[in-house]
């Protein structure tokens, strides 16, 4: 047999449970490898991997290639004696790894010396298991202070534990993570009751094709039946890893809550959404070439988007199915994705008596993208155009779609140019409204236009591999954006005649410069609404900001900045106003342990006609003090003294004027532990 040729691999070392390591033979007879695994048995994520070799010439160690899930990591790799060592630079993820060490040989070939696949466990028990923890206590007392109104309590406490942790084993895993918070204010908790409660939380299982989620998740991708839909419950899913198909079934509170109120709200039938998604992959050979995707869903609850915000709280109902297909054709030049929806909803309430409203809506997209990899002067191109066309009834209302668009009906052209530094997206669109034609309603069209160029011009580096020194203007970073929407009534109806209803237009310039050690940027807006039915006055504004950062040596820092804004109204010059805000952030680090901040801004309004003039002054410092830094498990601890004080002189009504300031002493512990 040819040295060089494969031969059958044979098991080079038995391991325990906690560790399956299969080696395969050299494709040569004149050496082989062998791993060394550790005393205890197992690998740890951040373990190092030592191979032992014979006593190899200085050539042949040179032609010696490591690969880690078949990534070269030859560089990090070590000799020490007779062993190659590579410590991973950041832990190795739970699971299966495959390592493998080949030698090219001098007329080309490649011969695989050895195979192996690493098992990294916690321990015999569990392949993983872990928690994490990042935990933060603040504990304030005002030591002093003068003419503060509705004084909290002297002395406050405040804390929050972002919390995660997983276990498991074979084909199962837990994963779970959670918010908790405190606060000696109770008024600031979400239930305004308890001082120590929980935010968000997420327990999740899976063992083969099923899994399990409790908690605050989203089930299905934003569509027209679900958009932006995170909310608390559970959902279980089965899934083919070979077919990638899943099926989903899901409950879901109708309202966005937090803390521990209601539990997981498995059984709270008249606030939650129930359904089940579907997915699958027809082209069974190309995932990317085809998803199709099926929803339907139901629900009950009050017409809100959250506990304790206003508005509308008639208990509501309804059903909303859809249909999504998505796909790539031309070798992925082209995208196309298209969804149908129905819905029925009862707008005034589950239980007056009066039927649900029926509608219906689709979008249609179509993405071209003429190449992948094209370069011009050596530097990448990316250009893509695309088409949107949408209709969504007047009626169309998803449960699971609370803040949804309805009643629009319009197409809108998209396109994107990247090169070199150089980036422009531009988007068109044209929309009416009414699209269910109801005759005492008006019948609007709006035409919206967006274009934004972006220049930031690339730093080609010398030959030697060093960025050249910045232009006495810095690097620089340019950039303006333009956008224009006019609105007309195409049917007059009720107080709205035919004509030209709306029209709004602005457009930014700015323009960032970087330096070594600071930068400086400036921007201005320019925007004119025009109001055609006299429904609102008509105006100009003008917005300019200046600011700068600059960084004096390894300690002192300064940040200055200023804003000046005016608004005209066209139909009444003595409302016309202007506001001005100026403010400098100056920072200083005595040593690594020890550093100040001082901050002070002034802040003018005033309209012509003298219904508003007033004047603010604020400058706000601290000293901090880090008495130990977060080590590992050590937890950090920080000292700090703030002080606040605030002038406001109201010329108008004195009675607004404040004058007050107050001084804290802050402690800080910062805690991440691992276990």
């Amino acid at each position: 047999m040819n040295k060089k040729t494969p031969r059958v691999c044979t098991l080079a070392r038995a391991c325990s449970v906690a560790l399956a390591v299969f080696a395969h033979p050299a494709l040569s007879a004149d050496w082989m490898p062998e791993l060394s695994i550790p005393a205890r048995g197992s690998f740890g994520p951040s373990d190092a991997i030592r191979i032992v070799l014979p006593k190899l010439s200085y050539e042949s160690l040179q032609r010696l290639t490591l690969e880690l899930d078949d990534i070269d990591v030859t560089g990090l790799a070590s000799r020490e004696t007779h062993q190659l060592v590579f410590t991973p630079p950041q832990a190795m993820t739970w699971g299966q790894h495959h390592l493998r060490l080949i030698e090219h040989t001098p007329d080309g070939d490649i011969i695989e010396r050895g195979v192996w696949t690493l098992e990294v466990r916690k321990n015999s028990r569990f392949r993983e298991a872990e928690l994490d923890s990042h935990i933060t206590l603040n504990l304030v007392q005002r030591i002093s202070d003068d003419q503060l109104v509705n004084a909290p309590k002297r002395g406050q406490a405040n804390a929050g534990a972002q919390l995660r942790g997983a276990i498991a084993n074979g084909d199962w895993r837990v994963h779970g993570n959670a918010d908790v918070l405190y606060n000696s204010q109770e008024a600031q908790m979400p239930l305004a009751n308890n001082q120590v409660d929980m935010g968000t939380y997420l327990l999740t299982g899976s063992t083969g094709m099923f899994s399990v989620n409790a908690g605050h998740h989203s089930v299905v991708p934003d569509g027209l039946v679900m958009q932006s839909y995170t909310r608390r419950g559970v959902s279980a899913s089965v899934s083919s890893a070979e077919s990638g198909a899943s099926l989903t079934g899901f409950g879901l509170r109708t309202e966005d809550i937090t803390s521990t109120q209601e539990g997981f709200d498995i059984g709270e039938v008249n606030h939650r959404i129930n359904g089940v998604t579907a997915t699958v992959y027809p082209v069974s050979s190309d995932r990317d070439a085809l998803l199709v995707a099926a929803t339907y869903l139901s629900g009950v609850g009050a017409n809100q988007i959250s506990i304790g915000a206003g508005g509308d709280t008639t208990a509501t109902s309804g059903r909303a199915g859809s249909l999504i297909a998505d796909g790539n054709l031309l070798e992925k030049h082209v995208r196309l994705r298209g969804e149908y929806a129905a819905t029925e909803f009862d707008f005034d309430g589950r239980d007056t008596g009066n039927p649900p409203e029926h509608d219906q809506a689709y979008s249609a997209v179509a993405i071209f993208t003429p190449w992948h990899q094209l370069a011009v002067k050596n530097q990448p191109m990316a250009i893509s155009v695309g088409v949107e066309n949408k209709r969504i009834g007047t009626f169309f209302r998803s449960p699971a779609a609370p803040s949804g668009s309805t009643d629009r009906e319009g197409i809108r052209g998209f396109a994107s140019f990247d090169w070199f530094g150089l980036n422009a997206q531009l988007s068109l669109g044209h929309e009416t409204d009414n699209v269910n034609d109801l005759a005492l309603l008006p019948r609007t069209q709006a035409t919206q236009g967006v274009v934004a160029l972006t220049y930031a011009p690339l730093q080609i580096p010398t030959p030697e591999g060093q960025l050249p020194s910045p232009a006495w203007y810095g690097q620089p970073i340019y950039n303006i954006t333009y956008a224009d929407m006019d609105q007309v009534v195409k049917k007059a109806a009720a107080a709205l005649a035919s004509g030209a209803l709306h029209a709004t237009r602005y457009t930014t310039l700015s323009a960032m410069f970087n330096y070594t050690t600071w930068n400086w940027s400036i921007s201005h807006t320019y925007g004119k609404d025009d109001d055609f039915i006299n429904a609102a006055p008509d105006t100009e504004s003008r917005m300019t900001q200046l600011s700068t950062y600059v960084r004096l040596g390894e300690k002192f820092w300064m940040n200055p900045s200023v804003q000046f804004s005016e608004v005209a109204n066209r139909d009444n010059r003595s409302l016309d106003s202007d506001t001005t805000t100026a403010g400098l952030n100056l920072g200083y680090a005595y040593s690594q342990k020890i550093s100040s901040n001082l901050g002070y801004s002034v802040n003018r309004q005033q309209v012509n006609d003298g219904s508003t003039n007033t004047r603010s002054h604020d400058l706000t410092g601290n000293l901090s003090w880090m008495l130990q830094p977060v080590q590992g498990r050590k937890p950090g601890i920080a000292l700090t003294l703030e002080g606040q004080h605030h002038d406001a002189e109201d010329r108008v009504t004195s009675s607004n004027d404040q004058n007050y300031y107050q001084v804290f002493l802050k402690i800080s512990v910062a805690w991440q532990a691992t276990y």
